[in-house]
């Protein structure tokens, strides 16, 4: 009976390391699929973050160009540069297109960053400006306002 017993051990033994083996092997798959999903998160959020700025620089240039006006813009600003730190990595060019007198302004604005391997495009269609730019008018009042004299009108009355 001994040497029954004996043999039962054998093979117990012997399915525990195959059993062993396969968890190893399966930990190994499990943690190696997990590094490459992390890896790849890694890389997507830095690209996404890369097109957020790249997006707000855009909408900064379109900003300048709706702020001047389209000609005043092409006047007094550069169409292409690279920016100020820390966004340094990027570079813009823009692009007004003059369709008609009464037309919109078709304007481009792209943004290049990764050594011109990525890129930003905006597009958008701006008004020209028409006429002379108002002045403001002088709202100050003729005479000066006494508040405490009225104040105590008020309270004595």
């Amino acid at each position: 009976m001994i040497s029954i017993h004996t043999s039962r051990s054998r093979n117990r033994h012997g399915v525990a390391l195959v059993e062993v083996i396969l968890a190893a092997l399966l930990l190994g798959i499990g943690l190696s699929v997990a590094l490459s999903l992390a890896s790849t998160s890694i890389a997507r959020q830095r690209l996404g973050e890369q097109n957020l700025v790249a997006a707000w620089l855009a909408d900064e240039q379109m900003s300048l160009v709706v702020m001047d006006g389209p000609e005043m813009y092409l006047q007094n600003q550069q169409t292409t540069g690279q920016f100020e730190p820390p966004f340094e990595d990027y570079s813009y060019e823009v692009i007004v297109k003059h369709v008609g007198d009464w037309e919109p302004y078709e304007v481009t604005v792209f943004i290049d960053w990764d050594e011109k391997r990525r890129f930003f495009q905006l597009e958008s269609l701006i008004a020209p400006r028409q006429g002379e730019p108002e002045e403001p008018e002088d709202r100050r009042p003729l005479e000066a306002i006494d508040r405490e004299a009225i104040y105590y009108e008020d309270i004595i009355e």
